[in-house]
């Protein structure tokens, strides 16, 4: 049977049925359909149930409200409260979360991994993920508690099951380095090559940064290394961080060395910072390098960096120092006073009077003199001895409207001294505001100047009215007047005035002594020695040595007197010095026996003296031994010179020629004669 022939068949017995089997058919579809409905219906409700119960719930606002305005005032008990009557019923939002991290760590940090790990665990949907990690870390590592920061660690990727990320990892070696564990950092940059991860850069200066909190010089210097090994930029404040903890450990030499090897450019701040450990340790060869290596990369230098070139060539008398001035003005850095100042004393030092002339210029161009310029200027003079010119200062400074203070007019005063300006020094006592024992002392010596034995006691008596206290060296001013004057009578009263008053001092007696010798009465100093033993003064070098020089300048050049005070200066337990051996050198000049020198050249070698540690022994010894023909003596002490570093006058030049002619050595004679 064929298929149509099945369906004609089937269609003619249904036809009287067919409205029965629609009703049927449709029964039946729509059944199905109602009982579709009801389990669509009842599954789309328990799955809202069920999402409902995963979604959290959000943490009270009011308590979150509280966090924040507590946080903020500092009260960490209060927010720790409010956080733990919401902590149980809604996870911490991640912007509270370091504000309550913080809080643990201030108040009660050995507690606060439990506490942290119980409310992650219980809210690990909300809170498991690495923003929420770092955030932890990052508070736990600043406050420098690394066994905790260890735990949690472990904790998020046991626990939590998250995946560490490069920023976990700056966190952690940050946490370490800034308590300086290199090893636990070395550590970790290993575990960070294994798993193929580079450190960023974040993390490098994170690393650096708590190296430089413990000045860690050689741990910094490797992670710098290591940065611009990888070309990654090198943060200038790292850099000048590091020169600064480098500078502090006495190693910046090193460290210039280091940076530049690694062709790391050194920014302004710390090419000042170095050139200011130069000046700080007197290094200038090492200042000109850096100063070099600065221009040949144009790096500007700052005010600091001028302020300790300058210092440096100033104090060694370099004409850069000139140029460096120059400099400053041209760019326009400030130049304060305080530094004006503070060269012109190193110019002071090292008598480099161009410069100072040049810095006093600037001065008066720019807003005039001060008494500060001018006084740092006067020293200069008087260091130059141009005591002349210090004292013309005071005309200008008077021209300038300005006035002096008190210890100006006492060095005015005794400059005045020095270049026998005697009528300056009255009158600037006179305008003076007040003198203390010093200036009347200036006064006195300007009398003795003028040999003015009258004047001087006038002084001394206005020092008495005066009300300042008088002590005896004021009373051996005077005396030492009196002895230069050459009236032994005067000086005699005065002594015994002392002796009413007060008690004679060394310095007395050697001062009394002194006038007795310039009159040649021998006698009456070996009675003063006497009687400064019977005083209880124990004679000194200066006692023996004015005796001494009295025994050789007589016309005859008694040296049986002199070899008598020398036993009595060794007897005492009074070396021989430089003074003593050159009185008996030039005294040898007067005589021409052999015993005699052969007794001072033995003199000398018993005192085992450097006869080049002195320039005026140097000569006399030198003239000595030319003139008696001491050649072996002459070749010892050619020999000893030309080790010892001594730069020699022009006198003293001539000296070493004569010995080396006595010597015949003319290749010397012509060396000397070049190197002077």
């Amino acid at each position: 049977m064929t298929p149509v022939a099945f369906l004609e068949i089937t269609s003619a017995i249904m036809a009287p049925m067919w409205v029965e089997l629609s009703f049927l058919v449709f029964f039946v579809l729509g059944f199905g359909f109602m009982r579709m409905d009801r389990f669509v219906r009842n599954h789309s409700k328990r799955n809202k149930k069920w999402t409902e119960q995963l979604q959290p719930r959000m943490f009270d606002a009011r308590l979150r409200k509280t966090i924040e305005a507590e946080a903020a005032s500092g009260k960490q008990e209060a927010v720790l409260k409010a956080w733990r009557v919401g902590r149980n019923s809604a996870p911490t939002p991640p912007e509270l979360m370091e504000l309550v991290v913080q809080a643990l760590m201030d108040l009660e940090p050995e507690a606060a991994a439990g506490e942290l790990m119980e409310h992650l665990r219980k809210h690990a949907v909300a809170l498991g993920h690495s923003r929420i990690a770092c955030g932890v870390l990052n508070i736990v590592a600043r406050a420098g508690q690394i066994h905790t920061l260890e735990n949690l660690w472990e904790f998020f990727q046991r626990d939590l099951h998250i995946k560490p990320t490069c920023q976990m990892y700056d966190i952690l070696i940050a946490g370490f380095a800034s308590v300086g564990d290199e090893k636990k950092v070395a550590k970790i940059f290993e575990t960070l090559k294994e798993s193929r991860m580079k450190l960023t850069a974040r993390g490098y200066s994170l690393t650096i940064k708590g190296f430089l909190k413990n000045n860690m010089v050689d741990a910094v210097l490797k992670q710098l290394l290591a940065m611009n090994e990888q070309i990654i930029h090198i943060p200038p404040f790292a850099i000048v961080q590091f020169v600064r903890i480098s500078c502090e450990a006495n190693r910046a030499a090193e460290t210039f060395r280091a940076l530049t090897e690694a062709s790391i450019t050194l920014p302004p701040e710390a090419v000042s910072l170095l050139l200011e450990d130069c000046a700080k340790h007197r290094d200038l060869e090492l200042a000109i390098r850096i100063e070099a290596l600065a221009r040949e990369v144009k790096q500007p230098l700052l005010c600091g960096a001028y302020d300790a070139l300058l210092k440096l060539n100033t104090a060694v008398g370099n004409l850069h120092a000139l140029d460096l001035f120059e400099e400053m003005q041209t760019a326009g850095i400030r130049i304060s006073e305080g530094l004006c100042v503070g060269l012109l004393s190193r110019c002071a030092a090292c008598k480099f009077l161009r410069f100072a002339e040049a810095i006093v210029k600037f001065c008066h161009a720019r807003q005039g003199m001060t008494i500060a310029v001018y006084s740092a200027l006067m020293k200069v003079y008087a260091y130059c001895s141009m005591f002349d010119k210090a004292c013309d200062l005071y005309d200008q400074i008077c021209a300038d409207g300005l006035e002096p203070d008190a210890m100006m007019y006492g060095c005015l005063m005794k400059f005045s001294v020095e270049c026998g300006r005697t009528k300056l020094s009255r009158e600037l006592s006179e305008r003076a505001p007040s003198l203390d024992i010093q200036n009347y002392m200036s006064l006195i010596r300007a009398a003795g100047r003028d040999r003015d034995v009258n004047r001087a006691f006038s002084v001394l008596e206005r020092l008495r009215v005066s009300g300042v206290p008088l002590d005896i060296a004021a009373y051996n001013c005077v005396l030492d007047v009196c002895v230069s004057a050459g009236d032994m009578n005067r000086a005699r009263e005065l002594v015994a005035e002392i002796k009413n008053i007060s008690t004679p001092d060394v310095i007395t007696y050697n001062t009394l002594m002194k006038g007795y010798c310039s009159s040649n009465d021998i006698k009456g100093a070996r009675a003063l020695l006497k009687e400064m033993e019977e005083a209880g003064h124990r004679p000194n070098d200066v006692s023996f040595n004015c005796l001494l020089n009295a025994c050789v300048s007589s016309s005859s050049g008694n040296f049986h007197d002199a070899w008598e005070t020398i036993a009595m200066m060794e007897k005492a337990g009074v070396a021989v010095d430089h003074y003593t051996i050159s009185i008996m050198m030039k005294a040898l000049k007067k005589v021409r026996n052999q015993k005699d020198v052969s007794l001072v050249l033995q003199l000398l070698d018993r005192a085992g003296l450097d006869v080049c540690a002195d320039e005026i022994l140097l000569n006399t010894v030198l003239e000595t031994c030319t003139r008696h023909r001491e050649t072996r003596r002459l070749e010892s002490i050619l020999t000893t010179f030309m080790k010892s570093g001594l730069r020699p006058s022009l006198h003293t030049y001539g000296s070493l020629i004569k010995a080396s002619a006595a010597l015949k050595n003319l290749d010397q004679c012509w060396a000397l004669w070049r190197e002077m």
